[in-house]
């Protein structure tokens, strides 16, 4: 395995085998380093002491032209955090979590001296999880599984499931237009491009184009022609196609407050659900352009009927076909 794919390798059992406290605290980063994060930036900092884990974004790998607000950095982080959690779980600590503005500080105590013996725990669906972008198959995500999706809600945050076939068609057309509107800034364009890789990269930020169903030959001139040209018209038809017709279902959270704290719970729900619907063998591929390009995000909140700000989209459903991991940034380079 190639150096910058070398995170996904954990051996669940070296938990018990470091030698501090510390040391036990910087294990559960290995489980945050893997979460998503926009243009796999992997925008987080992590500071360990004895009993706790400070989680801040890094700005230096912040997205300027495609994050302004940094809305996508602070839900990265969100989903960091919840795989931290989701970790100190199984080891058996338990966890006190106190937000701030600019991230979160996770006390961790320990409340047993084994790992859960839970063979289903979310743990298990970290290594697992990943974005899946290709077409997925013409059967609905399990009932029982969407209504636990929703349960999820609350007072400060709404989730809709969308598998109505006309709802679905009205919100395709709006992703599609924002994904061809972010595409038409060059800033934007150039951007993304530092951040499509080739498959065969050894760069452990970005995306490596087998992500995206291309074949290594191809994945060498991506970042070049996408520079150059927004793809995103040319493919458009096929764009809709994957939306409409092999998208059983859409998700989106949205959330009363538009803020950094906001963005956080939203990224912790949407990881939440991603790691469930891993166990279930379902698949979530989230698309950003219409929660953070120009006022799509209204037209969104008008085709739901609702007020609330959409923060997150994706897509959900069964696929065969896995796509590989991204690579990783080492905890080393991440936190101290």
């Amino acid at each position: 395995m190639k150096e910058n794919y070398r995170a996904w390798e954990i051996d669940y059992d070296e938990f018990f085998r470091q030698t501090s406290d510390r040391d036990r605290l910087k294990f559960l980063v290995r489980f945050a380093v893997l979460a998503p994060s926009s243009h796999n930036s992997q925008p987080w900092r992590f500071e360990v002491t004895e009993n706790e884990i400070l989680v801040k974004p890094d700005m230096q790998r912040a997205l300027p032209k495609s994050d302004t607000n940094n809305r996508q950095l602070f839900i990265s982080l969100g989903c960091a955090i919840e795989n931290l959690l989701v970790a100190a779980d199984y080891y058996g600590l338990a966890t006190q979590i106190n937000y701030q503005n600019d991230g979160a500080v996770i006390s961790l105590q320990e409340i047993r001296q084994e790992s859960s013996q839970d063979k289903n725990h979310l743990i298990f669906s970290i290594l697992k999880r990943h974005t899946n972008r290709n077409p997925y198959e013409n059967r609905m995500p399990d009932e029982h599984f969407l209504t636990w999706i929703k349960n999820l809600a609350n007072s400060e945050m709404r989730i809709d499931c969308i598998t109505d076939q006309n709802a679905k068609n009205k919100i395709a057309d709006i992703v599609v237009a924002a994904g061809i509107a972010a595409m038409d800034d060059d800033g934007f364009r150039e951007e993304l491009s530092r951040y499509m890789k080739s498959n065969l990269t050894r760069a452990s930020v970005g995306m490596p184009m087998f992500g995206f169903g291309m074949a290594t030959p191809v994945s060498l001139a991506a970042s070049f022609m996408l520079k150059r040209f927004n793809m995103n018209k040319l493919s458009h038809k096929q764009d809709e196609k994957l939306l409409k017709e092999h998208t059983p279902g859409m998700v989106v959270i949205s959330t009363k407050g538009d803020n950094s704290g906001t963005w956080i719970q939203a990224g912790r729900i949407y990881e939440k659900i991603a790691l469930m619907a891993e166990r279930n063998n379902i698949k979530t591929a989230p698309m950003a352009a219409a929660i953070q390009i120009r006022d799509f995000y209204q037209d969104l909140q008008k085709t739901l009927n609702i007020s609330y700000r959409p923060q997150i989209f994706f897509r959900i459903g069964y696929s065969d076909k896995i796509t590989n991991h991204s690579p990783r940034l080492s905890v080393s380079e991440v936190s101290r």
